[in-house]
């Protein structure tokens, strides 16, 4: 049963990179103001669904460990709370349009990461 999944595994892989660049590309392109990083938060959300749900939750815990997905979080809700708070800024949309982007990832991370922990058809070794 291992073998079948190969084409799964093989389209992540070669897919993987091509979700990160665009959401990147997607934050660093757009203009601030827009909610393009809750937007660009989404694409990469994406990506660690997709990263879950074709090698496992306790791969993706290993490629993006909870504490620092924590750490992300802080970090997002400061940039957004500094950002808002220092309207005459030069950068003050920008540094909310990335915390709002490092909000949605690391939220989302940490959210995909519990579900699939704890779902019994989604632990890993049952397959």
């Amino acid at each position: 049963m291992k073998g079948a999944q190969v084409v799964v595994v093989a389209a992540a892989r070669l897919f993987t990179p091509l979700m990160a660049l665009f959401a990147m590309a997607l934050l660093a392109m757009r203009a601030a103001g827009d909610g393009v990083g809750f937007v660009a938060g989404l694409a990469f959300g994406l990506l660690l669904v997709l990263h879950a749900l074709t090698f496992g939750a306790e791969a993706s815990r290993i490629a993006f460990p909870p504490p620092m997905a924590r750490v992300f979080l802080a970090l997002g809700l400061a940039g957004v709370c500094v950002g808002a708070g220092l309207p005459e800024f030069l950068y003050a949309a920008q540094l909310i349009e990335a915390g709002a982007f490092a909000l949605t990832v690391s939220g989302g991370a940490l959210i995909v990461q519990t579900l699939f922990g704890r779902a019994p058809t989604l632990r890993d070794g049952e397959w």
